[in-house]
């Protein structure tokens, strides 16, 4: 990639973990196949998906569920805290906090920490391993 360098992954890295917030609130669950790489992991809990088709799938359970996504009320809020880049692969430790809107007054219903491996791709980086951790 000729545009590559430090500065530009970090500001790539932190685009697409914020991407990744905006699209769990307003995108189709589809649109994770734009975020990960097709053997990624995304662990929360004691949960694991394995590959880009569980992580959709499990996306379209939470939106039939109406635990979020578009018309439950609730937001994604992502703060990356540090990208760290080595050549192809990147490692990223981010904030969030999710929110619900309960009769009008926002409340957080988890917070905690995403740490992320990532993966520059031909399509650009991806999110190789998430694991999300309340608290």
């Amino acid at each position: 990639m000729s545009d590559a360098s430090p500065t530009h992954d970090h500001v790539l890295i932190r685009d697409l973990i914020g991407r990744a917030a905006h699209l769990a609130d307003e995108g189709t669950p589809d649109d994770y196949r734009t975020l990960y790489t097709p053997d990624a992991t995304w662990t929360f809990g004691t949960s694991t998906q394995e590959g880009v088709d569980e992580i959709v799938e499990a996306t379209r359970r939470r939106r039939a569920e109406g635990v979020s996504g578009p018309g439950t009320a609730t937001r994604h809020l992502v703060v990356p805290l540090h990208v760290t880049v080595d050549g192809d692969t990147a490692t990223a430790v981010s904030y969030f906090l999710f929110f619900a809107d309960t009769a009008s007054t926002p409340v957080v219903r988890v917070f905690g920490v995403y740490t992320d491996e990532l993966a520059r791709t031909a399509e650009g980086w991806r999110i190789h391993r998430r694991v999300s951790r309340a608290g």
